[in-house]
């Protein structure tokens, strides 16, 4: 450790000597107050002789949804007039059609009425002579068999049997003779109830059978669409086959089949059986193919079937 010589130290002060450096202290403090009065004292005289700036306005602006406007144009003015916007043009109407009622206050006012003219001299009736009412008679409905004759324009033949209560089929006509033969002209008909019977077999309502022959004469080379309606069963043939099996104890039933035929003279067979009731029927009919209705076929086309083709009938003892 060095030691300090003691020429370099100041001199202590002794006790009862006063300081010198206090005084010094105290006048620097002083000189560097003033200096701060002043320099404050230069300040606020240059803010008071500064001039004071006018307020400024503080816009406030909102700000709202933007809606389209449609833009006007303005017209060349110096004055920039507001622009005027011409009203929209009138709807134009249609032209009202002329009424025929006349207004209440154009109409006319009315006449008095007219006195009334005496009622006509009531005419007094002449008593006329009455005819009592003829008698009404009931007509027979017409027959669909009748009995063959020569000059007879039913031309389709008709071999009637009796047949038992266990038939089943047209088939079981052939272990049996004819007991008659009748003439029609048309398969038609139409259902009905049995107990009506075919006018013309007198009291044959239900177990007989009927086997009818005759030709048609077809008129032209065509697809034939055939419908065989029976109750109870019924068989057709042509030329000796078999085109139409609706046999059998049923309700009136259609059955329908299309069939080639030549032009020309064709055999046909319709064999047909009536077992118990309720009903019965028997009906031909057909069309040409695409046609849209069934019809009978044309009595003109209808002709008797040849000779040979018909059994013997027994004479009544």
């Amino acid at each position: 450790m060095r030691s300090t010589p003691e020429s370099s130290l100041p001199p202590l002060a002794t006790e009862g000597q006063p300081s010198r450096r206090r005084p010094n202290r105290r006048y620097a403090l002083g000189g560097v107050l003033l200096i701060h009065l002043a320099l404050l004292t230069v300040v606020l005289l240059s803010r008071a002789h500064r001039p004071v700036p006018p307020p400024r306005n503080v816009d406030v602006a909102l700000f709202q949804e933007k809606v389209p406007e449609k833009k006007i144009s303005e017209p060349p003015s110096a004055d920039l007039a507001p622009p005027v916007i011409a009203p929209p043009p009138p709807l134009a109407l249609p032209p009202m059609p002329a009424l025929d009622v006349v207004p209440d206050a154009a109409r006319t006012p009315a006449s008095a009425p007219a006195p009334a003219a005496p009622p006509p001299p009531v005419p007094v009736p002449i008593p006329v002579p009455v005819s009592p009412p003829k008698e009404v008679v009931a007509s027979a409905p017409p027959k669909l068999f009748e009995e063959c004759a020569e000059s007879s324009d039913r031309n389709m033949v008709a071999d009637v049997y009796r047949l038992s209560r266990d038939t089943q089929s047209v088939t079981d006509m052939r272990r049996r003779k004819p007991i008659k033969r009748v003439c029609l002209t048309q398969l038609d008909i139409t259902p009905r109830s049995f107990r009506e019977g075919f006018p013309g077999l007198g009291s044959m309502v239900e177990w007989f059978g009927l086997d009818i022959r005759f030709t048609v004469n077809i008129p032209e080379t065509a697809t034939w669409e055939l419908m065989l309606l029976a109750d109870d069963g019924a068989i057709l043939s042509i030329d000796d086959e078999n085109v139409i099996d609706n046999d059998r104890i049923h309700a009136p039933t259609p059955v329908a089949t299309r069939q080639k035929l030549e032009k020309g003279l064709h055999n046909f067979r319709v064999r047909y059986f009536q077992g118990p009731g309720p009903d019965l029927a028997l009906m031909l009919a057909w069309k040409k193919t695409g046609a849209a209705d069934y019809s009978y076929v044309p009595r003109s086309l209808i002709g008797r079937p040849p000779a040979g083709t018909l059994a013997p009938i027994q004479p009544k003892e």
